[in-house]
């Protein structure tokens, strides 16, 4: 670790206590003097999208520093993470179905969580097959017994909500 990283990651700390304490004015400035020194470090710009996404609530800065974040670490997980829960907020379907095809190329996280959201784009959007697809998938990734149970029910509830579609469309022939 050279000189600028440790300075870095020594700076994010002091930066993550002054938006604690809503100083949210030093943070930014605490954050801004390390993007400065090093503008492609991606901690500091998930910490940065993580304080406008939580404590500020600009979503359009979060997302802006998210996807630098993403861009400079193909692999933060914790990006994704949030990136998916500020998409859902805002309604943004293409760009969460987006996301997850990129998160799916990236090894470190789990496949059930990306097939999973895919199915619940797919079952929002009224895509029933498509999301009964996607929700097997995530099913044959996972390896947690409550995540399991929870994927099943979704493919029991997309099914039900299949039919009912289907014969609600028979009945207006």
């Amino acid at each position: 670790m050279n000189i600028y990283e440790q300075y870095i990651e020594d700076l994010i700390p002091f930066a993550e206590d002054a938006i604690y304490e809503g100083d949210y004015h030093l943070a930014h400035k605490l954050l801004m003097s390390g993007l400065t020194e090093e503008p492609g470090y991606p901690k500091l710009h998930y910490t940065m999208g993580w304080m406008h996404h939580y404590y500020q609530t600009n979503e359009a800065l979060a997302e802006r520093h998210y996807l630098l974040a993403l861009h400079f670490n193909p692999n933060y997980i914790e990006v994704y993470e949030d990136l998916v829960e500020l998409y859902w907020s805002k309604r943004k379907y293409q760009a969460l179905s987006d996301l997850m095809v990129k998160a799916e190329k990236c090894d470190d996280i789990d496949k059930d969580y990306v097939f999973g959201v895919l199915g619940k784009v797919a079952e929002t959007q009224g895509e029933y097959r498509k999301a009964i697809g996607y929700y097997r998938k995530a099913l044959m990734n996972s390896v947690d017994n409550h995540v399991t149970k929870e994927l099943k029910q979704n493919i029991k509830r997309t099914r039900l909500k299949r039919f009912k579609n289907n014969w609600r469309w028979q009945q207006q022939s």
